[in-house]
C-alpha cells in the first residue's frame, strides 16, 4: 500500500473556498456547468453547457465509500508511517546512502514515501543492481523516476535532452523507494532495513 489513503483510483481534493470548490467539481466532470446525475429528474431531462476545458475526474460510488472508510484510518496510518519512517532514518543513518530531508519543524510531513538515493560510487552497488538484489531477499522496492527529459515523449515533443538537466537525471537514476506502508509489522521492517545492510556490506 504505497497511497496514505486508498480508494482503488481516483482521489480527493480539499478547497478552501466555496467558488474554488465549485469550479473543481465542473473541471473533474468535463467541464460541464452541473454535475450529470443533476441532468435527470422528474422535471424532465436538463441541458448541461461545457463551460471550459475540463477532465474525467470523477470517482465512481464505490470508490468514493471506501474512500470514505479509509479517512477513519488516515490517523492511525500516518502514525504507523512515521514510526517506520523514523526507524529507516535511525537505523540506515551510518550508511553510505543519501536519505530523505529530515522533516522541517512545524510542518505535518505526510511520510508517503521513503526515497533514498543510491549512488555507486558511495555504495559500491549501482541503483539497478540494489533493486536486483533487494527483490532477492523478496523486498518490495519502487523506483522514483528517470527524470522526464529521459522518456521519447517529452524529448520529441519539446526538443529536451537529459544532458540539459543533469541534477535530474544524476536523481532519477539512484532513487529507490523503500517499504512505508503501515501495513508493515516491525518484523517486516526489520527485515527491509537487515537486507539493506547486508546488501550494502558487500
Amino acid at each position: 500500500m504505497t497511497k496514505n489513503v486508498i480508494t482503488g483510483e481516483g482521489g480527493l481534493i480539499l478547497a478552501r473556498k466555496p467558488e474554488h470548490a465549485a469550479r473543481l467539481k465542473v473541471l473533474a466532470l468535463h467541464g460541464m456547468s452541473a454535475d450529470a446525475w443533476k441532468r435527470f429528474g422528474d422535471e424532465g431531462y436538463k441541458h448541461y453547457l461545457v463551460t471550459e476545458a475540463g477532465f474525467k475526474y470523477n470517482m465512481m460510488d464505490l470508490q468514493a465509500a471506501i474512500g470514505l472508510r479509509q479517512m477513519e484510518k488516515v490517523e492511525p496510518f500516518w502514525e504507523r508511517r512515521r514510526e517506520i519512517w523514523t526507524r529507516y532514518m535511525d537505523e540506515l543513518s551510518d550508511l553510505p546512502l543519501t536519505l530523505p530531508a529530515p522533516v522541517e519543524p512545524d510542518t505535518r510531513h505526510a511520510f508517503h514515501l521513503f526515497s533514498i538515493l543510491v549512488d555507486e560510487a558511495r555504495t559500491g552497488i549501482s541503483r539497478d543492481a540494489f533493486l536486483t538484489a533487494m527483490t532477492k531477499f523478496k523486498i518490495g522496492v519502487g523506483v522514483h523516476y528517470l527524470s522526464i527529459p529521459e522518456h521519447p515523449f517529452y524529448q520529441g515533443r519539446f526538443g529536451w535532452s537529459p544532458d540539459q538537466y543533469p541534477h535530474a537525471r544524476y536523481i532519477g537514476r539512484r532513487t529507490v523507494s523503500l517499504p512505508i506502508s503501515a501495513k508493515l509489522t516491525d518484523e517486516d521492517v526489520t527485515d527491509v532495513i537487515q537486507a539493506v545492510r547486508e546488501i550494502l556490506s558487500k
